[in-house]
């Protein structure tokens, strides 16, 4: 995880990046900004970092040419000599110009920032931050005047909301630095321009990644095989997607004959597991390992994603956390309408 309480701004510059397909340019300042005032530096500061929480990071991709690596190579080029930070600023300014050409990207600020003093894990670093403000919001204006109060509005950026950002942090640079990345605006994967053609960038492959994609597994075996459409009820769907994720809240190491055997226990559908993540390995490019420690981030991050929900037509909605054989399934012959039996001992 990260510490930034002792982090400062060591250097500051502020583009203005457009779309190039619709031939908007650029605006590349002339000089870089002085902060003089430590109010607005610790603003600028919580608007930089503060959205990066995850154990999630990545690395540059140094399989490909050296020469494609533009953010790699501006980057390494001021932890070397901070004397390049305006040039490699200008060539950061016009690369992710070069690389705006999907309609959905908008014009607006590029900052480029060295920071100091961050802490990752245990080890106290540099870092150069790229961060890009796309949305703008409206505020309103209460100012007095003479005796009375007038209210206007005026468009700028809300602090609390960073829409595309990464940290490059200045360790393992023999493996393509560590990164971390914040992209707000493309949750949807309208465009992904921002990881994949300006940063260039592969997941850092620790246990932080094998845990989540090791639980993305378990979410989409369920939803794929474990079907009414194979026969499969929706109690056995969420009952596995249950204990695959307190499997993984209740213990610390990982060993894929545990998991079978406290998540699955039933050899044919063991088999059906092992045999779908085979089969998905090359189309995901990611083969789990049989053990790895388990990151609790990942787990924390993951959790969301896990629906226990059975919805009922515009009814009724039946959340199942746990022990789905005290719930189960009939047919009304009277009615001509299926229906769940719920058992308890009590309700609230």
């Amino acid at each position: 995880m990260f510490n930034f309480s002792e982090t400062k701004i060591k250097k500051l510059i502020v583009h203005s990046i457009g779309n190039k397909a619709e031939e908007q340019g650029i605006i590349l300042s002339n000089s870089e900004i002085e902060i003089k005032d430590e109010a607005v530096e610790n603003i600028l500061l919580s608007y930089f970092l503060k959205s990066f929480k995850t154990d999630e990071f990545y690395h540059f991709d140094l399989e490909q040419e050296a020469t494609s690596l533009e953010v790699m190579n501006s980057v390494s080029n001021i932890f070397e000599n901070e004397d390049e930070f305006y040039v490699q600023s200008a060539n950061i300014a016009n690369h992710l110009y070069e690389v705006s050409v999907h309609p959905n990207i908008k014009r607006g600020e590029l900052y480029f920032v060295h920071l100091t003093n961050c802490l990752v894990g245990d080890v106290r670093t540099d870092a150069i931050g790229i961060f890009k403000s796309e949305n703008k919001d409206t505020y309103i204006k209460i100012f007095q005047q003479n005796d009375s109060f007038e209210i206007g509005c005026d468009n700028g950026i809300n602090i609390n909301k960073l829409d595309k950002g990464c940290l490059l942090f200045n360790v393992y640079a023999d493996q393509g630095y560590k990164i971390s990345i914040i992209d707000k605006t493309n949750a949807n994967k309208e465009a992904l321009y921002w990881k994949e053609d300006f940063l260039k960038v592969l997941p850092w492959e620790d246990n932080y990644f094998i845990t989540s994609n090791f639980l993305d597994l378990c979410k989409a075996f369920g939803e794929q095989v474990l079907t009414e459409d194979n026969n499969v009820e929706r109690t056995e769907k969420i009952d596995f997607m249950n204990k695959s994720i307190d499997f993984f809240k209740d213990n610390k190491e990982f060993t894929i004959d545990r998991f079978n055997n406290k998540v699955i226990s039933n050899d044919e559908v063991v088999n059906e597991f092992k045999n779908y993540i085979i089969d998905i390995a090359a189309e995901r490019n990611f083969m789990p390992p049989e053990q790895f420690s388990i990151s609790e981030n990942a787990v924390k991050n993951s959790k969301k994603y896990f629906k226990s929900v059975i919805k009922l037509d515009k009814n009724f909605h039946v959340y199942v956390h746990s022990k789905s054989e005290f719930i189960e399934k009939g047919y009304d012959d009277l009615r001509k309408l299926k229906y769940y039996k719920l058992y308890f001992d009590s309700e609230s």
